[in-house]
């Protein structure tokens, strides 16, 4: 499809020019990103609604450019990346709560994320501070998930396809190989995940966090990130305690949910979801 050709083009062009953007050129982005999203109306409409549910209020325009810039900046940083050094890396990550992953690591560790800040700098900085990280990755065709998946293999972190019936098996290896398997779960792309409460409002959110969590005896982690003008800050939950049954597996994937509210309400223009999330009609 012609629509197909052009992305690759424009990641393929994206990689060659990331590394050499600068703070404005990437503010002209987001500013280019907020007029294409208003023209096609979609996408935002969605995004508002979603930051309507988590907020409690109608988000102001001012919000939903920013949240229009914070995306854009994360696709200029994650092709940017590859290039960036170790130390570039581990300098523009702080974080709170690091102690929890620490401590859990020797013993396995499972890391739930939310689609906010930049997740691939999450895993790259991961790598470098010792934690390898196997996560997994939508797949939106062969060559797309290919180019990604090169990306994220040079900064260490093992990819796996979300529709290989055998992921499950292969995130339960590799906690048992020594690596933290780190998972984006506000969304549940096949639609078959367990109901939880979002900010007050029904979604369902996966289970393989905590069924990995759970069938290996590994810690169960939230993580979230938000930028700073700089770099990011990557907090960490405390443990999600396990618990048995179906129930348990809910009950754990709600702290979750109710982890990723507040950090969303932290930073709502780093949250990017502009796909349907709640309830809501929309452009998959």
């Amino acid at each position: 499809m012609i629509r197909d050709w052009v992305s690759r083009q424009v990641f393929a062009a994206g990689r060659r020019v990331a590394p050499g953007l600068g703070p404005a050129a990437v503010r002209r982005l987001g500013d280019l990103a907020y007029a294409g999203a208003k023209l096609e109306r979609a996408h935002l409409e969605t995004y508002r609604d979603n930051l309507r549910r988590v907020l409690g209020a109608e988000p102001p325009e001012a919000l939903l450019r920013a949240g229009m810039a914070s995306w854009a900046r994360t696709y200029v940083e994650v092709l940017a990346l590859p290039s960036w050094t170790a130390d570039q890396v581990l300098d523009r990550v702080a974080t709170v709560g690091e102690r929890h992953l620490r401590a859990a690591w020797p013993n396995g560790a499972v890391v739930a994320l939310p689609h906010l800040g930049n997740w691939d700098l999450a895993g790259a900085w991961a790598c470098l501070s010792g934690f390898p990280v196997t996560t997994v990755a939508e797949n939106l065709g062969d060559q797309e998930f290919a180019a990604y998946s090169e990306v994220r293999g040079r900064l260490g972190m093992e990819v796996l396809r979300h529709d290989d019936p055998a992921a499950l098996g292969e995130l339960i290896g590799a906690v048992r190989r020594g690596r933290v398997v780190c998972l984006l779960s506000d969304r549940d792309l096949p639609g078959r995940g367990l109901g939880v409460q979002f900010a007050g409002h029904p979604v369902t959110m996966p289970a393989g966090p905590a069924l990995v969590a759970r069938r290996t005896g590994a810690t169960l982690l939230g993580a979230a990130g938000r930028y700073t003008p700089d770099g990011m800050i990557l907090e960490v939950s405390p443990p999600i305690p396990a618990r048995p049954g179906r129930e348990g597996l809910t009950a754990m994937m709600q702290d979750l949910a109710d982890f990723f509210t507040a950090q969303v309400r932290l930073a709502p223009a780093d949250w990017h979801m502009l796909q349907p999330f709640f309830d809501l009609p929309g452009p998959r």
